[in-house]
């Protein structure tokens, strides 16, 4: 077998989650293309504050995307300046370098770099196990993807003297607005308390199910949020299911695979032996402190046997595929006494809880 770095194979399906303690999410990224100033590339701002006394590096519109961006005052903001005519890809590897995770969009985004920036996410996903998530606009080809948000409302009006713009103006709100709800809440009927009213779609239930992203007017004179999904529409019943159209689903499963991967490598990774009781130790650590603290913040269901095991088929399967065919009879507990060299093969069942959207109350009178 060739001799490859170490792989942390996390596999996540509706019933099989895999693998510690819990980050702080919150963080928004947004790419301005602005030659301003060129004498930087990054910044990060705590607040709008701190943004403000940097105005004069930026155009009017790109300062207000990111006042925009700042005015939900999500738990970290990175700003990545690009040239007007640089190319976006240098960019995104600048932030694969510099932010592990987050909420990403990019300022009066154009329909190609939309696209651009939708394919970079679905590739950061299936093939470095990095869990950005994109906010795009009016995506022509339509994405399918759970990381992937396709924003369509054609003209937004803002609250102050900008009035009505193009809806590609509001990605940057966008972006606040997830990082700041991340796995507290759902996104579900949150008020853009910057706009003061949305032009609707034609059909809200179609946008809907086509896995578009829309605002909607209240009768509460606000504008909403319509339902926190995602552009996910294909589903298979288990690595894709309905519940992962759904943004605070996809939210609380990347914490799950990014908290657990990060603790796995940090503290496990070439520093304990393949024993079955060095298994076991990720097993209980998961069981009692991480699982139980999700429950307890209900992030997962406090009802629910939420629990991590030893993945006793996967780990038999793959002393059979490598020559051992006498693994095939052995029972449960003879393959969790043989861990397959070193491989930790692990599987979980937890319950992920959504918020509540709907009412359904049936009164009879008597």
């Amino acid at each position: 077998m060739a001799i490859t770095m170490p792989k942390i194979e996390i596999s996540f399906e509706q019933r099989a989650v895999s693998l510690i303690d819990r980050s702080e999410r919150g963080i928004a990224i947004l790419i301005v293309r602005d030659d301003t100033d060129k004498s930087f590339t990054h910044k990060q701002y705590s607040d709008l504050s701190a943004a403000q006394a940097d105005e004069s590096l930026y155009t009017a519109d790109n300062y207000a995307a990111i006042c925009d961006l700042l005015g939900f005052a999500p738990y970290q903001a990175h700003v990545f300046r690009a040239d007007s005519d640089g190319a976006l890809a240098d960019t995104l590897a600048e932030i694969s370098r510099t932010v592990k995770t987050g909420w990403l969009t990019i300022a009066g985004q154009s329909a190609a770099d939309g696209l651009a920036l939708a394919a970079w996410v679905k590739t950061q996903d299936n093939t470095k196990k990095k869990t950005y998530k994109a906010v795009c606009y009016g995506l022509t080809t339509l994405p399918d993807d759970m990381h992937v948000v396709n924003f369509v409302n054609e003209k937004v009006t803002f609250s102050d003297d900008r009035g009505e713009k193009d809806g590609v103006a509001y990605l940057p709100s966008l972006v606040g607005i997830f990082a700041v709800c991340n796995v507290k809440r759902g996104s579900t009927n949150y008020q853009c308390s910057n706009l003061k009213e949305v032009q609707e779609v034609e059909d809200n239930d179609a946008a809907l199910g086509t896995g578009k992203f829309i605002l909607v007017n209240s009768e509460d004179n606000t504008v909403r949020i319509a339902q926190g999904i995602n552009s996910m529409t294909t589903t298979d019943g288990k690595t894709r299911t309905e519940d992962m159209c759904l943004i605070e689903t996809v939210e609380a499963m990347d914490m799950i695979k990014d908290d657990i991967a990060a603790t796995f490598r940090e503290t496990y990774l070439g520093n304990y032996r393949n024993s079955r009781d060095n298994q076991m130790m990720l097993v209980n650590a998961l069981n009692s402190s991480y699982f139980r603290q999700l429950m307890q913040q209900t992030i997962l269901d406090p009802d629910y046997a939420n629990a991590a095991m030893i993945d006793v088929d996967a780990q038999r399967a793959a002393w059979v595929a490598s020559g051992k065919s006498e693994a095939e009879s052995w029972d449960d507990d003879t393959v969790k006494a043989n861990p397959f060299k070193r491989t930790v093969y692990l599987t979980a069942n937890v319950k992920i809880l959504n918020s509540m959207t709907d009412l359904i109350m049936p009164i009879t009178m008597a």
